[in-house]
Parts: structure tokens; sequence; C-alpha cells
């Protein structure tokens, strides 16, 4: 019986990199990141101590590496209503369905991120590299939404002179602000009628028809 072939460097480096993040995640939203400690991280990840410093430089170095790694992803999830069109590139048939589909799945996104969404706005407010994460990936959702709603004005649905940067702004923050408001704060939302009001509120503002049957 041959020995396996040896795993390659890279794939190791990877291995334990995603190996410690994932520790990371576990030790920073039981403990939060004050009271974190790279002992408890080493640990967690079943790691000797010093190795945790041969791809990290600190905990606050592990953290935000795992917002870069988490927030791409929360982030992406609201996108406006482009994906309407199936991702075949032609132009959605039903916006609001679009959008109601965009939003729910940045709930959905957000609920599962919960504990790491709260830390994260917690360390925004102390360190600059955090805080340009979170600018960056802010933006890039609000060009997705102004892109939907440029395409929205190409198509005759949006008046064409309405800013489409700066609605993209306004309702971006009205459902991540609401959510979080939900979910980090603990308002006792319902999650549909929650849903369906950011829905018709977004497709209002917009000037998109809202069917009047819609619940």
């Amino acid at each position: 019986m041959t020995d396996a072939p040896p795993v390659p460097t890279t794939l190791r480096k990877r291995r334990m990199r995603a190996r410690l993040l994932a520790a990371a995640r576990e030790v920073f939203e039981r403990d939060g990141f004050l009271d974190a400690r790279v002992t408890d991280i080493s640990a967690a990840a079943g790691v000797a101590h010093g190795s945790f410093y041969t791809y990290y430089r600190s905990k606050t170095d592990i953290f935000r590496a795992l917002v870069a790694a988490s927030m791409e992803e929360l982030y992406a999830s609201l996108g406006g209503g482009q994906e309407a069109d199936g991702g075949h590139g032609d132009r959605p048939t039903d916006p609001l369905s679009g959008i109601d589909r965009a939003n729910r799945r940045f709930v959905a996104m957000y609920r599962e991120n919960t504990a790491l969404m709260a830390l994260f706005e917690q360390v925004t407010t102390f360190d600059p590299e955090v805080r340009a994460v979170r600018q960056a990936v802010r933006e890039r959702m609000v060009a997705r939404v102004r892109h939907s709603i440029e395409r929205f004005q190409a198509d005759g649905l949006v008046a064409a002179d309405l800013d489409a940067e700066y609605s993209a702004h306004a309702l971006v923050a009205m459902v991540n602000g609401l959510v979080h408001y939900w979910l980090v704060l603990g308002r006792d939302f319902d999650q549909d009628r929650l849903v369906e009001t950011m829905t018709r509120l977004w497709a209002q503002s917009l000037g998109l028809p809202v069917p009047a049957d819609r619940p």
C-alpha cells in the first residue's frame, strides 16, 4: 500500500487559515471582540498558540480577515431587483418581485450572521481598517442598487430625473437600518410583514407600480 501524496504547502496553508477563521468566528461570537483572546482561538482551532502567529498578527488582524470574508457575501445579497432577469441579461419583467427576492435574501443572510454583524458594527467604531471594509462593501451594495435604478429608468419605469445614486444610498440605508434594528437591537418584528413593507416602500419611492392585490 503506497503512502498518500503529501498535501501541497499552499493547500495546507489555506486549510489552516480557514480552520483559524472558523475558530475565530466561534470565539468572537461567544465572547465578543474585547474579551476574545488569541489563546482561545488557537485552542478552538486545535493548534499550538504559536502557530496562530504564522498566519495572523493579532486578534484584530484575524477579525479583519473574518469580516472581509463574510461581509462580501452578505452585502452582495441585496441587489435591488436586478436578479429578476434570471441572470440572463434580459430586462426584468417584474421588478417588484425582484426587489422582494433581494430583500428576503438579504434578511436571510443577515439572520445567519447576526452575531457577527453586531460585532462588525462594534469594531467599526474604533478600528479604521474594519471601518474601511464596511464602507467598501456598502459602496458596492449601493452601486448594485444604483445600477438597478438606472436600468429601470432606461426602461421608462422610473422617472429619468430621479437621482439614482442618492436614491440607492437612501434605500440601502433603510433596509440595512431596519434589519439591524430588528435582529441586532432586538425589536420584535414579523419577518414577512417587515420584508413586504420594505419592498413596497422601495418600489413606491421609485414610482414603480405596486399591484392592488399585493398584500
